[in-house]
């Protein structure tokens, strides 16, 4: 197995300075060798371009850029055109990476030849760092099935490690209406497929000011059918898929101007083991009222996505 592949690791930031030092620590003690990083901030205002610029210039495998538009996907968007490593990892500016991160991402996706991307997972936390890496059991998103991630993201940047050459293939999102992350795990997944690493690498950091906490606000129904319209427009869906999506806007729609929909209950309920293929399936009798739960709560207008 080659485990000399360079990886790229592509810091955005924007205004992360009080969280940035344990970022750019948790880098350093990357087992990796094989890294570049790129950091790309955008117009931040509280110290953290300063930072960066004084981290970059220490060693010759870091460059900085200033990126003047608006706009996280924007961002990674553009930090990807100075990308030179074969490998793509995303980071964030405030979380805490496991210093086998990379190294173990690397050797999984070396040992997945068919992957376009493989991912880990993170554990989410307020405040202290925590002092296990224990996460509830979900079944994880994997292979090239699209309806699974269609209504809800799975994926997470700074999880990710992708080939640049399926990066390459990706067309560049033009709103920010879904984030970058949950874009390129679509793209992808229309590539080849994905995998799951089930072990915890990164302890993720939660507060108000998270970029992803801001693009997940708004009501429910309402940005389920701005998810799918955006994603229809993906040169890379299918037709069956595109097919599928057309039909799941329907449904949604079919909520307007009521307090609930049998249609868009019945669309969710049919479509269980797709929408709801992360739940343990303890036997089939339970799981189909579990999701004809859901399926009626999802329905109704008044419904909001549990964090």
């Amino acid at each position: 197995m080659n485990i000399h592949k360079k990886v790229s690791v592509v810091l955005c930031s924007r205004n992360g300075a009080t969280f940035l030092d344990e970022q750019l620590d948790s880098l350093e003690r990357q087992t990796y060798p094989h890294l570049e990083f790129i950091c790309s901030d955008n117009e931040s205002e509280d110290g953290t371009a300063e930072k960066l610029k004084a981290w970059c210039a220490q060693k010759e495998n870091r460059k900085f850029i200033s990126f003047g538009e608006k706009g996280l996907n924007r961002n990674f968007f553009h930090a990807l055109e100075y990308v030179e490593a074969e490998m793509v990892i995303f980071c964030d500016q405030d979380d805490i990476w496991f210093p086998e991160k990379i190294e173990k991402l690397v050797s999984f996706l070396l040992t997945h030849d068919d992957a376009s991307m493989v991912y880990g997972l993170s554990k989410p936390f307020y405040g202290e760092v925590p002092k296990n890496a224990d996460i509830k059991f979900i079944n994880r998103l994997e292979g090239t099935d699209v309806r699974k991630t269609m209504l809800t993201s799975f994926t997470l940047g700074h999880n990710m490690l992708i080939w640049k050459k399926v990066l390459d293939r990706i067309p560049v999102p033009t709103t920010e209406t879904v984030a970058y992350d949950w874009w390129i795990t679509v793209c992808s997944m229309c590539i080849s497929p994905i995998y799951c690493l089930p072990e915890v690498l990164t302890f993720w950091r939660l507060h108000h000011y998270n970029t992803t906490t801001q693009l997940n606000a708004g009501l429910y129904h309402e940005s389920r059918i701005a998810y799918l319209k955006t994603f229809r427009d993906i040169p890379l869906i299918s037709v069956a898929h595109k097919k599928w999506i057309d039909e799941a806007t329907y449904a949604f729609e079919s909520l307007k101007n009521k307090s609930f929909s049998w249609h868009l209950c019945s669309f969710i309920y049919n479509n269980r083991d797709i929408l709801f293929f992360f739940k343990r399936k303890k036997n089939s009798i339970s799981f189909g009222f579990s999701a004809l739960k859901w399926a009626i709560r999802m329905s109704k207008h008044n419904y909001a996505l549990q964090k």
